[in-house]
């Protein structure tokens, strides 16, 4: 357990350095694979009072073992097509507590941090993972989050987050899903689906596309949110 306690506190000196930007845009699982490599896509198209905001996040992560898994982000913002500019930079680190089937539920913890790149507003983000196998191919997924923010050009303040997911385990290559996002900023539900494609060896293409509709009136009225992972 020291070693891992070592580790974490390495990463985190390491992401205070970096004064990453922190960002909770999906819901987590709480498990890591050894020796995994990762390069993740991801992004959030949002229906803002009839002007499409496009966030896009690129990632590259790895585990070192079969506890953590570290990934640090590039996330980069466009408003219609007018072009791409870097917004900020992430980091984040997942610890798989408890072994796959080992109590009446799987847990897990996120650790997140970032920073906004022209202004100075600063975040950390931690996150209990949780997720529990259902009967008949149902699985429940659920993020319990609370974040900080800080910076000369913001208010400081705290928040809290909550996502969660009912997955259905059709298939391996299919897998839809009923999604909640609930925040400071956003109440939103909606359908998802995702999969895995299989590819040589240890390689394999995960995917995930979303629609999420407003349930108040400060979020947008709909927002579709998508992702792809190499895994390897």
């Amino acid at each position: 357990m020291n070693k891992y306690l070592v580790r974490i506190a390495l990463f985190l000196a390491a992401v205070c350095a970096m004064q990453v930007h922190a960002e909770m845009n999906r819901v987590y699982h709480p498990y890591v694979e050894q020796n995994e490599r990762e390069l993740e896509y991801g992004f959030t198209l949002r229906d803002a009072g009839g002007e499409n905001i496009l966030l896009n996040r690129a990632g590259i992560g790895y585990a070192w073992n079969d506890k953590i898994f570290t990934e640090v982000y590039l996330l980069t913002e466009s408003i219609t097509h007018e072009g791409e500019q870097i917004r900020g930079y992430e980091a984040e680190l997942k610890w798989q507590i408890t072994e796959q089937g080992e109590y009446w539920a799987d847990w897990g913890l996120l650790l997140e941090a970032g920073t906004a790149k022209d202004i100075s507003s600063h975040e950390f983000a931690v996150g209990i993972l949780w997720e529990k196998e259902l009967a008949s191919r149902w699985v429940l997924a659920a993020n319990a989050i609370a974040e900080y923010e800080y910076g000369s050009d913001i208010e400081d303040e705290f928040e809290t987050a909550l996502r969660a997911q009912l997955r259905y385990r059709y298939s391996v290559a299919i897998e839809p899903a009923l999604e909640f996002y609930l925040d400071d900023q956003d109440w939103a539900a909606g359908p998802a689906l995702m999969g895995t494609i299989k590819l040589s060896g240890r390689k394999q293409l995960r995917w995930e596309l979303g629609l999420l509709f407003g349930l108040d009136a400060d979020t947008p009225e709909s927002n579709l949110r998508g992702g792809i992972e190499f895994e390897f």
